[in-house]
C-alpha cells in the first residue's frame, strides 16, 4: 500500500472551490423517469353487496399495487466497482420525502457488491419480504415497521465472499499466498433484529413487490465486512472500494477529482444541508451502534449499551454539545464534535473520526473556528493524548532505531539476524503478476521476509531471528498468518465475534514456497531459527496479534508490552463524503479466548526509565542485549556466559506528559487491517495539534 502523501499542512489548506455547481440531486443531463403517487381504485356499491367478479379482483389488486407507490425522481448514476475504470450504472432514486438522500435497489447493490444476486420475495402478509442471497444468507426484512432480522446476521451480510465466494464472513483479504482451509465455532450465531426506525431510516418497497429500496450508505453499512469493501457517493458517482486493494478510501481520498465534487456538491455556501446532517447523525449512530465490537477501552464503552444517541445526550455536558453539533448546519461545530468523538470513542487507533467533515476543508479558517468552539466549552483531549505520546515515543525510538542500524531493513549482526518492518502489507499487482507470469518474488514485507529467511538459513553463523516490530501498528492479517507459517508451521486467527456471539477459530493454508501450489511437501515447514519479536508500545493492531500468535506457539517477546488493538477495521463514510473507521464485531483474541486488545507483555524488558518517569529506549536495539535474551531463552549459551542480568518484566510504563504531540504524516498510526484510514489520522493530527497549541493541553 502508498505511504501517504501529503503533509497535514496540505491536507487543511485545500481552499479550491469549484466554479461549478454540485449535483446533489440528479443531473438535468441524466435520463430521468417521476413515478407519480397512485390512488386507491374504489369499487361501486353494487359490487360490495354481491360476489367478487374477476374484474372487480383484478382492480383491487391493481389498487392494493398502487399503494404501495411513492412519489420519487429516478436516474441512473456511474457507479466505479473496485476500480476506477471498472464502471457501470446503477438506478437511483430520490423520494419526495426524503429528496437529498440517494435510495438503492437492495438487489443491485448486493450484485455490484459481491457479483452475488440476492432474491427478495413477499412473506407473509403485509409488507414483509424474506431476503436470500446466492451464497446461502438469508433475512427478513419488514417496510412497515423499518426492520431486518436473521438468524444468522453474519452468514446474510458475508462480504468475504468478495475475495472467495465460498467462503464464510471472516479475515482474509484476498492475498494469492494464503487461503482459509478451515472455520469452526463455539455454538450457534444469536439472532439479531436491526430497528431501522430507532434511526429515522425509512425501508421502501418496490411496487412490483420484488425489491426494496434503502439509503446508499445504510446499504454499504449494512453490508459492512472485515474485508472493508464499501461504497461511498461523491455527489455524482458512486465508488466501491476495496480497502485492501490499489482503489481503496485513501486512494480516493486523497483525489483532487473526489475533494473537488465532494466540496462542491455538500460544501455550498459554507453550510450543510440540515436533512443531510439529520439523516448522517443517525446513519452514523446505526453503523456504530450495529457493527462497534466493544474492544474494552473506549472511554463510553459501558454506556454504549443503550445506544450511541443516549450515551452521547447523557454522559456529560461536552458530549450532548457534540451531539448537538453532529447535526449541525455549520461546518464548524461539525469539526469541533468530530474532534470530541476523537476523545469519547478513543479506543487505542481503529476508530477515527476528524475526516467526517473533510469536504468542508475548503474552508482555510475551520480549523481556527472549531477549536474556538472547543475552547469555550472547556473540552481537552485526555484520552486521546494517549495516541498522541505513542506518535511521540515512536519518533524518539526511529530516531535511535536508525542511529543504531542506519536504514537497513535486514542485516545480520553475531548469531542473530534481524528484520526491519513498519506496515503488514503485500503488493497485491505485483503478487497477482507474479502468480501469473512468474519471475522474482515482489520486494514488499511478505517477499523480503522470504529472502531474508533463506539467507539466515544458509549461514551457519546465525541461529537467531528477530522481528522488529517496534514502529509498526498494523496492516493486513494475511501477512500475518503467512508470517507465522513461516515462523512456527502454524497459521489460525481466534476471534469473538461480538455480533453473533461466537468464538470463531480459523485455520489457513500457506504457500510458504510461494509456487502456486497449496498443500506441496515444502509448504508449511518452518524454518529451523529461533525468532523472537522486538516490540514497543507503538506495535499495534496486526503488530499486535503477530506477537499474540507467536507468543502462543513459545516464541519470546523483547522489548516493551505491546500496544493493543484487538477489532478488525469497518471504514464507513458520511452522507457528504467524509470517511470514518470503527472497531469491528471481530475482536481478537489469544488461544485461550482472553481479549488481546490491552497488548502482551514481554518475556524481556530492556526498556528503561528516567528520573521523570519517561522510558528509555537506549537498550531497545542493542543487539548484543537482544542477542543475549534470545540465547537465554531458547538455552542455546552456557549460563556463564550471560554477565548482565536479564529478568522478565512485569512494568509497562506510559510515556510522561511531556512527550511530543505533533507527528509528521509518515508518523501516524496506520489504522487496523489496511493503511486506508491514513488520511483520517492525518486530518486529526493537524487538529488536534492546533487544539493543543492553543492552550488547552493535558494537565
Amino acid at each position: 500500500m502508498k505511504k501517504i502523501k501529503q503533509t497535514t499542512a496540505a491536507l487543511l489548506s485545500l481552499t479550491v472551490i469549484l466554479g461549478t455547481s454540485a449535483k446533489v440531486f440528479a443531473d438535468e443531463a441524466d435520463t430521468v423517469t417521476t413515478a407519480p403517487a397512485e390512488s386507491t381504485t374504489e369499487t361501486s356499491a353494487e359490487t360490495t353487496e354481491t360476489a367478487v367478479s374477476e374484474e372487480s379482483t383484478a382492480e383491487t389488486e391493481k389498487a392494493d399495487e398502487a399503494a404501495k407507490k411513492e412519489d420519487y425522481t429516478e436516474t441512473e448514476k456511474v457507479i466505479h466497482i473496485m476500480t476506477p475504470e471498472n464502471t457501470d450504472s446503477i438506478t437511483v432514486r430520490f423520494y419526495s420525502d426524503k429528496p437529498e438522500i440517494p435510495y438503492l435497489s437492495l438487489s443491485e447493490y448486493y450484485s455490484a457488491l459481491t457479483g452475488g444476486t440476492m432474491e427478495i420475495e413477499p412473506f407473509g402478509t403485509g409488507s414483509t419480504y424474506s431476503l436470500r442471497t446466492s451464497f446461502g444468507g438469508e433475512a427478513v426484512a419488514d417496510t412497515e415497521g423499518d426492520t431486518l432480522s436473521s438468524d444468522n446476521f453474519d452468514a446474510f451480510n458475508n462480504t468475504t465472499v468478495i475475495k472467495e465466494a465460498s467462503l464464510p464472513n471472516t479475515y482474509y483479504d484476498g492475498a494469492p499466498f494464503v487461503r482459509v482451509s478451515e472455520l469452526s465455532v463455539d455454538k450457534d450465531p444469536a439472532p439479531m433484529e436491526i430497528d431501522f426506525s430507532k434511526y429515522s431510516i425509512d425501508l421502501k418497497e418496490d411496487e412490483s413487490g420484488k425489491d426494496i429500496w434503502l439509503p446508499a450508505l445504510t446499504a454499504s453499512d449494512l453490508f459492512s465486512g472485515a474485508v472493508m469493501c464499501h461504497c461511498v457517493y461523491d455527489g455524482n458517482d458512486f465508488h466501491i472500494l476495496d480497502c485492501n486493494a490499489e482503489y481503496n478510501t485513501f486512494t480516493l481520498a486523497e483525489s483532487e477529482d473526489y475533494f473537488n465534487s465532494i466540496s462542491s456538491a455538500f460544501a455550498k455556501d459554507g453550510k450543510r444541508s440540515k436533512a443531510l446532517a439529520e439523516y448522517g447523525y443517525n446513519e452514523f449512530c446505526f453503523m456504530y451502534d450495529t457493527f462497534f465490537g466493544y474492544p474494552g477501552r473506549v472511554p463510553l464503552e459501558e454506556e454504549l449499551a443503550g445506544g450511541l444517541d443516549e450515551a452521547l445526550k447523557n454522559h456529560n455536558e461536552i458530549t450532548a454539545k457534540a451531539r448537538e453539533w453532529l447535526m449541525s448546519e455549520d461546518p464548524a461545530e461539525y469539526t469541533a464534535a468530530a474532534l470530541i468523538l476523537e476523545e469519547y470513542l478513543y479506543d487505542g487507533g481503529h476508530s477515527s473520526f476528524s475526516s467526517m467533515p473533510y469536504a468542508f476543508m475548503t474552508d482555510e479558517t475551520l480549523t481556527v473556528k472549531s477549536v474556538t468552539l472547543l475552547k469555550d466549552i472547556d473540552f481537552e483531549f485526555k484520552n486521546y493524548l494517549d495516541y498522541y505520546s505513542k506518535v511521540g515515543n515512536m519518533e524518539i525510538m526511529s530516531s535511535a532505531r536508525s542511529e543504531a542500524w542506519g536504514d537497513e531493513t535486514f542485516f545480520i549482526e553475531g548469531d542473530t539476524a534481524y528484520f526491519v518492518f513498519d506496515e503488514f502489507t503485500f503488493d497485491v499487482s505485483g503478487w497477482d503478476d507474479y502468480y501469473k507470469n512468474g519471475g522474482e518474488l515482489p520486494d514488499d514485507v511478505i517477499g523480503s521476509f522470504k529472502k531474508a529467511l533463506d539467507t539466515a538459513e544458509a549461514d551457519p553463523n546465525v541461529k537467531n531471528f528477530v522481528l522488529d516490530l517496534t514502529s509498526n501498528s498494523g496492516g493486513s492479517a494475511d501477512v500475518v498468518v503467512a508470517m507465522t507459517a513461516m515462523m512456527t508451521g502454524d497459521a489460525y486467527i481466534e476471534y469473538d465475534n461480538t455480533l453473533s456471539g461466537q468464538n470463531t477459530h480459523v485455520e489457513y493454508e500457506v504457500d510458504t514456497n510461494f509456487n502456486g501450489v497449496f498443500g506441496d511437501e515444502e509448504d508449511m515447514v518452518p524454518y529451523s531459527l529461533n525468532f523472537g519479536i522486538l516490540t514497543s508500545d507503538f506495535s499495534f493492531s496486526c503488530a499486535n496479534l503477530l506477537p499474540c500468535i507467536a507468543h502462543d506457539s513459545g516464541i519470546p517477546l523483547i522489548g516493551e508490552h505491546t500496544g493493543g488493538g484487538s477489532c478488525a477495521v469497518y471504514i464507513s463514510s458520511t452522507p457528504e463524503g467524509g470517511i470514518y473507521s470503527v472497531s469491528s464485531p471481530m475482536r481478537l483474541t489469544d488461544k485461550n479466548g482472553n481479549n488481546i486488545d490491552p497488548g502482551l507483555d514481554v518475556d524481556y524488558d530492556i526498556t528503561d526509565t528516567d528520573e521523570n518517569g519517561g522510558v528509555v529506549y537506549s537498550d531497545l536495539y542493542d543487539t548484543e542485549t537482544i542477542s543475549r535474551c534470545m540465547n537465554e531463552f531458547y538455552g542455546t549459551e552456557p549460563e556463564a556466559a550471560v554477565t548482565e542480568e536479564v529478568t522478565v518484566s512485569e512494568k509497562t510504563e506510559t510515556v510522561p506528559e511531556t512527550a511530543p504531540v505533533t507527528a509528521s504524516t509518515e508518523d501516524i498510526p496506520r489504522s487496523g487491517n489496511a493503511p486506508a484510514a491514513e488520511v483520517m489520522a492525518v486530518m486529526a493530527a493537524g487538529l488536534v495539534t492546533a487544539l493543543l497549541s492553543s492552550g488547552k493541553r493535558r494537565k
